[in-house]
């Protein structure tokens, strides 16, 4: 590092001494990955890259001028910023075509159910129920929930396959087919629920 970078380094960190306190971090980067686990963007990307690039834009921030008087909240929120602008592009990116895709590849299997253990006997049990609804409305709740599209996107594939239905209708059916499900959870494979 040159001289120059270790008198910044050194700079930075006297104005914001909060940055060396390992609880702060601790807390920005458990917020982070709540946040990028929401976003569903958890393994792609990593909340010590998320703190990385707040970090690195407190400093342009600085550098520019800008007066920050509180840091924590300031890096949560542009954190979030960051973790949004990700999620945006992941969207963006998205491909919207399901026409040569087989539905039922899209119902987690045994061997590829998430990873945290109190949700795997969920998915586990989620699974069988899933296949029992009809194909109509196993395929809305597979490309909304599973395939993460909105119902605009759901409205449009539709349309291509010639069926032409507002993103309400989506909704409304969408709705009842979570309710359905729901039912057949409940009363076939989740005995002892409480709701």
């Amino acid at each position: 590092m040159t001289q120059l970078g270790s008198a910044k380094t050194k700079w930075f960190e006297s104005h914001f001494p909060e940055l060396e306190d390992k609880g702060l971090l601790a807390a920005l980067r458990s917020f982070y990955c709540l946040r990028l686990k929401q976003y569903r963007l958890l393994g792609k990307y990593e909340p010590d890259e998320i703190l990385s690039e707040a970090i690195l834009r407190l400093s342009i921030a600085v550098n520019s001028g800008k007066k920050i008087y509180n840091i924590l909240p300031w890096l949560r929120t542009t954190g979030l910023h960051i973790i949004n602008e990700k999620s945006r592009e992941e969207t963006r990116h998205r491909v919207i075509g399901y026409h040569n895709i087989d539905f039922e590849d899209f119902i987690l299997e045994e061997q590829s159910q998430h990873n945290q253990r109190e949700d795997s006997e969920l998915y586990r049990r989620l699974n069988p129920a899933l296949k029992e609804l009809d194909v109509e409305d196993r395929k809305l709740l597979i490309m909304r929930y599973y395939g993460q599209l909105a119902w605009q996107d759901i409205a449009n594939k539709f349309l291509e396959d010639g069926i032409e239905i507002s993103t309400e209708a989506l909704r409304k059916r969408g709705s009842r087919a979570l309710e359905k499900l729901r039912k057949i959870f409940i009363n076939k494979y989740f005995q002892g629920y409480d709701n």
